[in-house]
């Protein structure tokens, strides 16, 4: 389950704060090293919770991102683009709760629960 996990939060925080496929996330330098560090931060959570994840665990998932078709979004994405409801709290917002509970850092995966959390409930009201 964890392991599916840190995929799940790397392609759904990604994808959806840059609001481009996985394509463009894993072609630029920075977008990718994001991607990475927010796998990195749930394996640190996983760890840290006493789940046997290899240490290089994140790196694997983020080749396996490498093999995956450049058009490749995440339901997290479409729901922000359609103005729906967002997984937020279960994805990068859940990593930054057990990570606070557990000491360990995740900011990434919090700075990417900040900026969607306008979002969390569908399209914010307001101008």
């Amino acid at each position: 389950m964890w392991e599916k996990y840190v995929f799940l939060v790397g392609l759904s925080a990604t994808t959806t704060a840059v609001r481009r496929p996985i394509g463009v996330v894993r072609s630029h330098e920075r977008t990718r090293m994001l991607l990475r560090d927010i796998m990195a931060e749930v394996v640190a959570v996983a760890r840290a919770s006493g789940v046997a994840l290899a240490e290089d665990f994140a790196e694997r998932q983020l080749a396996f991102c490498d093999t995956l078709p450049a058009d490749m979004t995440s339901s997290m994405h479409n729901d922000l683009e359609r103005g729906h409801r967002l997984e937020l709290p279960w994805l990068s917002g859940g990593v930054a709760d057990l990570a606070d509970g557990l000491g360990v850092p995740a900011p990434r995966n919090r700075t990417v629960a900040d900026i969607l959390s306008p979002y969390v409930d569908g399209a914010p009201g307001g101008t």
